[in-house]
């Protein structure tokens, strides 16, 4: 048969599978009656009374149409409905993909219209969980523990419970549009558990949890659930939804009973979930022991709108097979890496994790680690965040809301999962991920500008991630190993690599950021400091990457960052600047007549203020690093004996210039202030330790020396209109190192330093000796980065195009081109050929009056050099030690003249009185060191 009727003949050949009333087992077609719902029932009924009207519309033979009618109505009736509801059919013509158009076959044609209803077996999702794909759970019980007939169970597409056939699972789920899964598969195959409590202390657990024992201790589960619950409820309410409970399992052993209890959708007409109870025993096992847990831990610990930046850790502990591995099923990047005997993972996510996987060595899933959800963080604050980017340390203030000026402080924002033993746990976190504290726990800032890339991913410059490739370093003395090759120094100044640089600066922004929106912060206004010898194009490149990392922030974070323009008065302004908006405005000095000097560990920034008017600026290369770092490198035995806690010089004496500068200045940020105030007294007639402090000594009149000069040119130039020296304010990391040269560890207005300091200012100048003071900051290494979040005072820096070149203070030559020592150095050419300093005339005039000045001002503390004399008249020749001495100094000072070429942009401008000035410390601390 060829016509459309084949579609409506019972084929002896047909295909009845998957028909629920058909008996696979007699080949015959059962009565459907116990396979439909009373819906069904009545949707049969209303087609059959149709087919029945139809019929008669036609002119067929009577007793056959009534012989058929009657049938019809037979089976209507057997079928038990009080009433029959009215249906609508189906608007398709071709239902069959035929159409049966052909005299009464026409009825048979369109089947009664599906009415959708939904699945009575569809889990009921937490309400933050709405929007994923419908989850179905089969299983006959279902109906028995509703106290329904399973053909009144909706499953799918119109089948119910009583038509369902395992098959529609397949074909369901590969329609994508639900997923359905049979609840023996909501459960893992074993029940894995910790032989220890308490040691999940950053996950969820269930109740009973606390009642369970193996062998006589208690122990922790792995939750051996389907992880696919937790994309339909939050950890808190799959959690409620899990009862455990101790058992005997009738053979003397004991079991632990998993109470499930699901939401579904229910029989109700969804007024009201319907809850479906399934229950697993799982036997506790030896071998089913989980010995040891690895580090876990999530940061930041805590929600906000729009924050998308998390990140997970992993660290094994180098327990291989006695611990688990993990997966963090909704990261976005995974970085994997071994070291020694330890495996790692790092990860990135856009959302808080609400589980973690525990996985065995052949990664298949073993339990399950559920996480609390964080507190949701309402964002509408505002800071101001001044940032102080040095060479040995970074510092941050805030000025939160205009109410509330402060040093930052850090949080602890992680989510420690696990919990493991602290020797194990910090140095990981400290060299592979985030610290949780920072050194020192009480003042953590500033921090040392140190990174460390050690686990990195290698990833391409463009592609570097702060964490994955590179994060900020707090070292510990005892650990810190600056010669590693993932130990990465000098960050501000070093153009080697600049991804270095960008990475910290990263890191540092997205800490901030993190700490800022746990306290509640919407917008974060950048204002950034830079060193005067920061040529144009370091300027520009500097506030171009805060721009770069700020704007990648800000569609990461949910926060509005506004970072400055090269441009920008406010928000990018010099150190000097900075710094001296902090004295005036912090420590209330006065500007009237006023030098001010932040000392760093590679720059001292000075500026000259009148009347709160900036005469002038500059960065000249020489600080800590410089006036006392190089002499203890040469010489790294010295701080033995200053410290006989210091174990391990011979590994000092392998660093060199950067990383032993780093590992110095860890030592003087955790030690050296008790040092100066119980120990330094007992070394004052120490050979050594004069000649160190003689070192130092030399090295900051110098620089006073300079201001002095400085002084005197702008008082030619008619900027500076008093005639006489200035008191000098002076802050930075650097300035510490007064302490070194004051009796009893501690500088004051009282310390006979004082009184050397000002006579070299005077000399240089030519003015009276007014004796004024240096006034050490309150907070050292704060005033620049505090002074970035003020602004009540009024400073009038210099305008934008008005020029300011250093003032050379030593005669020089610049590829030809000649400058007086009172000179400007305007140097017109684009590149450098050959730098020459021919006469040391005012370095020699500066040592020649800082012995006679220790001599004339009776200065006990510092000792003049031994063999250095004083010529009683200018002409006479130098005596052998001076000499000697400056014939070193000069070829100290060749030697550094000859790296300075090239293009000018390249070059960072520096006095060329500085420049002698180093030179001579170069070769008195190879003196004092014996070399």
């Amino acid at each position: 048969m060829t016509s459309p009727s084949t579609l409506v003949v019972s084929s002896e050949q047909g295909n009845w599978e998957g028909l629920p009333w058909w008996n696979a087992n007699t080949l015959q077609l059962q009565s459907p009656h116990n396979y439909l719902n009373d819906t069904e029932k009545s949707q049969l009924a209303f087609w059959l009374n149709n087919l029945s009207r139809e019929i008669r519309r036609y002119n067929g033979d009577s007793k056959a149409i009534d012989r058929i009618v009657g049938l019809l109505n037979g089976f209507i009736n057997s079928l038990g409905l009080t009433s029959t509801a009215n249906f609508q059919f189906s608007e398709n013509p071709a239902y069959f993909e035929v159409e049966i158009n052909r005299g009464a076959l026409t009825a048979l044609n369109l089947p009664v219209k599906v009415e959708s209803r939904e699945s009575n077996v569809r889990i009921v999702p937490s309400l933050s969980k709405q929007n994923v794909p419908p989850l179905l759970i089969i299983d006959p019980n279902i109906a028995t523990a509703w106290n329904e007939p399973p053909q009144n169970i909706c499953v799918y597409e119109g089948k119910n419970l009583a038509a369902f056939r395992t098959e529609d699972i397949e074909t369901w789920n590969k329609s994508r549009k639900v997923i359905c899964l049979e609840s023996k598969d909501l459960f893992l195959p074993d029940l894995k558990f910790i032989d220890q409590e308490g040691i999940l202390p950053g996950a969820l657990l269930p109740e009973g949890t606390q009642s369970l024992v193996f062998k006589n201790r208690n122990i922790t589960p792995l939750i051996p659930l389907n992880p696919i619950l937790l994309n339909y409820f939050t950890p808190e309410d799959l959690t409620k939804k899990v009862k455990l409970q101790l058992v005997n399992n009738g053979a003397g052993g004991s079991q632990v009973r998993l109470t499930l209890t699901l939401p579904l959708y229910g029989v109700k007409g969804g007024k009201a979930p319907q809850n479906f109870f399934l229950v697993k025993d799982y036997p506790l096992l030896e071998e089913n022991i989980i010995y040891e847990v690895p580090v876990l831990e999530i940061w930041p610990n805590f929600k906000a709108e729009g924050w998308q930046e998390y990140y997970g850790f992993y660290y094994d502990a180098e327990y291989g097979e006695e611990t688990f591995q993990i997966s963090f099923p909704t990261a976005k990047n995974t970085h994997t890496f071994k070291e020694g005997q330890g495996a790692y993972q790092v990860v990135r996510l856009e959302e808080f994790p609400a589980l973690i996987e525990c996985k065995d060595i052949y990664t298949n899933t073993i339990g399950l680690i559920l996480l609390p959800s964080p507190e949701e963080i309402r964002l509408t604050g505002e800071w101001v965040v001044g940032i102080d980017f040095g060479t040995s340390f970074t510092n941050v203030y805030v000025n939160k809301n205009d109410r509330l000026i402060e040093r930052l402080s850090l949080e602890n924002l992680h989510c420690k999962v696990t919990d493991v033993s602290i020797d194990t746990r910090f140095p990981v976190l400290f060299e592979f991920f985030i610290p949780e504290s920072f050194i020192p726990i009480d003042k953590p800032f500033p921090m040392s500008t140190v990174l460390t890339n050690r686990g990195a991913t290698k990833s391409k410059d463009d592609q570097i991630n702060p964490i994955f490739d590179g994060r900020l370093y707090v070292p510990n003395l005892q650990r810190f190993a600056p010669q590693e090759t993932w130990i990465k120094t000098n960050l501000k100044w070093s153009t080697n690599n600049p991804t270095d640089n960008q990475l910290f600066l990263k890191h540092l922004a997205l800490h901030i950021a993190a700490i800022a929106a746990k306290n509640g912060v919407s917008t974060i206004q950048w204002s950034l400091s830079f060193p005067s010898a920061f040529s144009p194009k370091e300027q520009q490149n500097y506030a171009i990457n805060w721009q770069r990392l700020t704007k990648e922030l800000a569609s990461k974070t949910g926060i509005i960052h506004n970072s400055p323009a090269k441009d920008d008065p406010t928000y990018f302004r010099t150190e000097s600047l900075a710094v001296a908006q902090y004295f005036a405005e912090q420590e209330g000095y006065d500007l009237v007549s006023t030098t001010c000097i932040d000392m760093g560990g590679g720059t001292s920034d000075i500026s000259i203020w009148q009347d709160d008017q900036l005469l002038h600026q500059c960065s000249v290369l020489l600080a800590g690093s410089h006036l006392f770092s190089q002499f203890i490198e040469m010489n790294p035995n010295f701080l033995k004996k200053l410290d006989p806690n210091i174990n391990d010089t011979k590994d000092w004496t392998k660093l060199k210039g950067p990383a032993f500068n780093a590992k110095l200045d860890v030592w003087m940020r955790l030690e050296a202030g008790n040092w100066l105030e119980t120990k330094r007294d007992r070394f004052e007639e120490d050979k050594d330790f004069q000649g160190l402090i003689r070192l130092m000594a030399i090295g900051i009149s110098g620089l006073y020396f300079y201001v002095g000069q400085i002084l005197s040119v702008l008082h030619k130039e008619d900027k500076y209109s008093q005639n006489q020296i200035t008191p000098v304010y002076i802050g930075g990391n650097a300035s510490r190192l007064l302490h070194w040269l004051a009796e009893g560890g501690e500088f004051d207005r009282n310390s006979e330093i004082n009184s050397l300091l000002s006579h070299m200012m005077s000399i240089a100048s030519g003015f009276p000796d007014t004796e004024e003071l240096t006034r050490l900051s309150q907070n050292p290494k704060d005033e620049a980065a505090c002074g970035l979040v003020l602004k009540d005072r009024k400073l009038q820096g210099l305008g934008k195009k008005e020029k300011d070149p250093v003032i050379a203070g030593e005669d020089c030559k610049i590829s030809g081109e000649n400058f007086g020592w009172q000179e400007r150095l305007e140097f017109k050419g684009k590149s450098i050929s050959k730098y020459e300093i021919p006469e040391l005339t005012q370095l020699k005039l500066f040592l020649n009056a800082f012995h006679a000045s220790l001599d004339e001002l009776g200065i006990d503390g510092i000792k003049p050099l031994d063999g250095y004399e004083l010529k009683e008249y200018p002409d006479d020749p130098d005596p052998d030690y001076n000499e000697k001495l400056w014939r070193a100094t000069e070829r100290e000072l060749r030697n550094s003249l000859n790296a300075i070429k090239g293009n000018i942009e390249d070059i960072r401008e520096e006095p060329p009185f500085i420049i002698g000035l180093k030179a001579l410390l170069r070769v008195l601390g190879k003196e004092w060191a014996g070399k």
